[in-house]
């Protein structure tokens, strides 16, 4: 037995040895488990990263885009101000013969700029930037001197000019000034100085978050000016820094800021610290055609919370692990996704809530049309466009009856067009929605969706629809108010007569009737004889009036409806005889002739003429149809019968004949003179 123990001894160590092999294993399992789930934490670390990045990233660019239309609009609407012929003939007008009929209108203009694009002021400048109307009061004092840089630079070019941000002791607030000038022909007449508050337009395009933080995220505006970085919008701790807080470029050496870092050149994603000196993740975006940077922040501290929550979870799955491995790993994976889910959940929620509050504000809802079931489902601010409950469907038979009678026929075919086609839709049209609401006008765009052959009809569209009912009424009256421009330009100003190009546009149109019907077109060209002579013995005072009573007489002369009665310029009258020979046109001419002579108007220097003022008529009458004529040969037929009546002792009326025919294209040099 003694010579047993030996061998014992050697084998207990074996076994000894092998009893290490277990919490060995267990060990480098445990550091096998923990290196890995090192190497995953920092993997999904950097995954988080980038995702943190690109979202800020994402936000920044449609702030961009956002501003950068906001920008297009505002010079859009500028630059229609400036091709505005009309409003620029009536400044003209205004300024050569200031009315208070004139001013109204003026200044009613100024009002719908206001009251309608949502303008905080529009202003009535001159050429050198004096201040003549605004919407309502007396303006008063000039432009301020960057506003006059601007309005020379915009005069010089002739287009329409953005003077960006500014402050300005007139206006408690910052606003986005823009000059519209305005030409009458090739002569500047002035131009429109339009005042746009900041507050109200441009800062809340900035505080659109979607999902965002309530705490440190923001975006902010800012522009280089020297060595300093000016702030063009509000801080979170400053409402009142817009473009007055400055900061140095040197910072950017200093202490990495964000703001100084993007004056000098830097863009994307940056590491820095802010204007509070905390760090922060920031992206930077030039604004496009403007010297604006965007940059939008988030403290470093808050876009990684997460990810720093993440790693004390790994910390306490690492110790579970290493008590119960396999089970409260799994365990520790559901927990994990459960709090994913119920964090992808929350942040859902939020941007649907985010979305819906800009549907509401926008009056913008979507919509999407199963062709199958003939049905639409819409959200709830939809439903709310069209009278129905928040969480109703509408059918298609429903939808039918909704629209306007005037409208359905060419809606159905643009829908039915655009589902066959697969094409994209935009149309607007009017409906009545349900429950006895008023009359809308909506905006409607949709894309098609369905079975991957493009030659098949689409089985679905989806898209959104807007009520522009407000923009709609807008636009009508601007084209009414444009409408009696246009009216106005067509009325000559002192005899309250048609003007000549009422005139041209008139014998134009009658022209192409007398064609068509073979009638005869006849037209009378009337001077006032020695109408110089009147206004140097009796002054010009006396020469309009005289011009007004003739003017008068020969619209009273004329008894049908459709006849036209316009002042040719000077002293010179015409009148367009629709379905007229040559024998009514001249009764009608003694008729006028014998009108004016009634007035009895004193004209002394008439010598041995009758001593009262008189007219000379040229009467000329062509069948279109029949000649072939031009309607400029009816003009000068006229007026060379005019020519000869001058001649033939003035006072008379004249029909157009061979005894004219001299005198059609080359009227002699002292009677053109004298006329």
């Amino acid at each position: 037995m003694p010579l047993l123990r030996p061998a014992a001894h050697p084998r207990r160590a074996v076994l000894a040895r092998r009893g290490w092999l277990l919490p060995l294993g267990l060990a480098l399992l445990l550091a096998l488990l923990g290196w890995g789930g090192h190497l995953l934490y920092q993997e999904r670390e950097r995954r988080y990263q980038h995702v943190i990045e690109n979202g800020l990233s994402a936000i920044n660019q449609v702030q961009v885009r956002s501003v950068t239309q906001w920008r297009q609009r505002r010079l859009g609407e500028a630059e229609a101000l400036s091709d505005d012929a009309v409003l620029a003939l009536a400044v003209a007008r205004w300024q050569a013969e200031p009315t208070a009929e004139r001013e109204a209108r003026l200044r009613e203009r100024l009002r719908g700029l206001v009251e309608y694009m949502q303008y905080a002021g529009a202003y009535l400048v001159d050429t050198q930037g004096t201040l003549l109307l605004a919407s309502q009061g007396a303006p008063g004092g000039s432009l301020p001197e960057s506003e006059r840089r601007a309005l020379a630079q915009a005069l010089a070019q002739a287009q329409a000019i953005t003077n960006g941000l500014q402050r300005n002791e007139r206006f408690v607030f910052p606003y986005y000034g823009m000059l519209a000038p305005l030409f009458d022909g090739e002569r500047p007449v002035g131009a429109i100085w339009l005042v746009m508050d900041a507050r109200t337009t441009l800062y809340p395009l900035l505080e659109a978050w979607p999902g965002g933080s309530r705490t440190t995220a923001e975006s902010l505006l800012a522009r280089r000016e020297g060595d300093e970085v000016v702030f063009l919008s509000p801080l979170r701790t400053h409402e009142e820094a817009a473009l007055r807080q400055r900061l140095s470029l040197a910072s950017a050496d200093e202490g990495g800021d964000a703001m100084a870092l993007a004056a000098r050149g830097a863009r994307g994603t940056l590491y820095a610290n802010d204007y509070r000196g905390h760090p922060v993740l920031a992206t930077v975006s030039a604004v496009p055609a403007s010297d604006w940077l965007l940059v939008s922040k988030i403290d470093r501290a808050e876009a990684f919370a997460d990810a720093s929550r993440g790693g004390w979870l790994s910390l306490t799955v690492y110790v579970s692990l290493s008590l119960v491995l396999a089970g409260a790993l799994a365990l520790w994976w559901q927990w994990r996704a459960w709090r994913r889910e119920r964090a992808l959940k929350e942040r859902l929620e939020r941007n649907m809530h985010w979305l819906e509050s800009a549907q509401r504000a926008a009056s913008l809802g979507y919509f999407a049309y199963d062709a199958g079931q003939r049905r639409f489902a819409m959200s709830a601010m939809a439903n709310a466009i069209f009278g129905l409950p928040p969480q109703a469907q509408m059918t298609l038979r429903q939808w039918i009856g909704l629209l306007h009678p005037d409208d359905r026929e060419a809606m159905l075919n643009a829908h039915g067009q655009a589902m066959s086609e697969r094409s994209a839709l935009l149309v607007q049209y009017r409906i009545r929605p349900h429950g006895g609401l008023p009359l809308r006008w909506v905006e409607v765009r949709g894309e098609f969706s369905g079975p991957g052959d493009a030659r098949a009809p689409a089985s679905r569209m989806a898209g959104t629809v807007q009520d522009i009912t407000e923009r709609r009424q807008a636009e009508e009256q601007l084209e009414r108010y444009r409408a009696a421009l246009e009216a106005q330009v067509r009325i000559d100003t002192l005899t309250r007569l048609a003007n000549r190009l009422a005139l041209d546009e008139r014998v134009a149109l009658e022209w192409a009737r007398a064609q068509r019907g073979g009638a005869p077109l006849a037209l009378l060209m009337i001077d006032v004889d020695r109408f110089k002579a009147f206004n140097d013995t009796y002054g010009h005072g006396a020469g309009d009036r005289c011009l007004q009573a003739v003017a008068q007489a020969l619209a009273d002369g004329v008894q049908r409806a459709g006849d036209m009665v316009a002042r040719y310029g000077g002293e010179e009258f015409a009148v367009l005889l629709a379905g007229a020979d040559e024998r009514d046109a001249l009764a009608v001419a003694e008729r006028l002739r014998m009108a004016v002579r009634a007035l009895a108007i004193e004209h002394a220097p008439a010598g041995r003429d009758a001593g009262i003022v008189t007219i000379s008529v040229g009467v000329a009458s062509v069948r279109p149809a029949a000649q072939g004529a031009g309607a400029q040969e009816l003009f000068e037929r006229a007026d060379a019968a005019l020519y000869h009546a001058k001649r033939s002792g003035r006072d008379r009326s004249v029909v157009y004949g061979p005894q004219c025919a001299h005198l059609l294209h080359d009227p002699p040099d002292s009677l053109r003179a004298e006329l």
